[in-house]
């Protein structure tokens, strides 16, 4: 994908606001075969497309057709040949900021926007390392799916109940809602793909940022 510096018009479609369901795709098997952790897998399906959102400056953004649909997204992606994983852990999301340099900072994710309310989802099994509260990310979690291999979910509103530190966790189980808590201008989830060696006392906050869009597809995704 070629990232393109844009605004976005209202032309074209986006999920967030449609009433009808996208296409899906469901997770293969080895989503959770190459995990570390088994755990029970949960409801969520991918959305197999990603948009930009309408009438929003989208920073860092990729290159898109007429109807704002990110060009070559994979929904199901393959980190450093270790973990399969999803890149949005959300239905119904559009893009509104990628992975880059943004207001003299790098930023170190994906925003995506839905509407209020919205699930987050598990991007892969591992083991909850962090369920904690930050002043940038507000109320945040910190996935490890083995083999220096992090997921961390920002400015969420809540924790889904039975969510704690050290607990096991399938595919695609709900996380919380989708909020607006920390260092946030408006309500969206802003997602993170880590790699590296965990240890205190910086935990998550001493481990490498990855783009979550620069990964090649799992080829057995389909």
């Amino acid at each position: 994908m070629r990232k393109v510096a844009l605004t976005v018009s209202l032309i074209g479609l986006w999920l967030a606001g449609c009433s009808t369901t996208p296409p899906r795709v469901a997770p293969p098997p080895a989503i959770t075969k190459t995990a570390t952790v088994k755990a029970v897998q949960g409801p969520f399906q991918p959305d197999a497309n990603l948009y930009l959102c309408p009438s929003s400056t989208v920073t860092n953004a990729f290159e898109a057709d007429p109807n704002n649909r990110i060009l070559n997204f994979n929904p199901i992606v393959l980190v450093d040949g270790k973990v399969v994983l999803t890149p949005v852990p959300m239905n119904n999301a559009c893009m509104t900021s990628g992975f880059g340099k943004r207001s003299g900072r790098v930023h170190k994710g994906l925003d995506v926007k839905a509407r209020p309310g919205s699930q987050i989802y598990s991007a892969a099994p591992g083991i909850i390392r962090e369920a904690d509260y930050s002043t940038g990310f507000g109320n945040y979690i910190v996935i490890d799916h083995g083999q220096g291999i992090f997921t961390r979910y920002a400015h969420m509103s809540g924790f889904s109940p039975g969510i704690h530190q050290g607990m096991s966790i399938g595919f695609g189980q709900p996380l919380g809602l989708i909020g607006q808590s920390g260092n946030a201008t408006g309500i969206h989830l802003h997602f993170e793909v880590l790699t590296g060696n965990y240890n205190t006392p910086k935990r998550s906050f001493g481990l490498t940022a990855r783009d979550p869009l620069s990964f090649p597809p799992y080829a057995g995704a389909g």
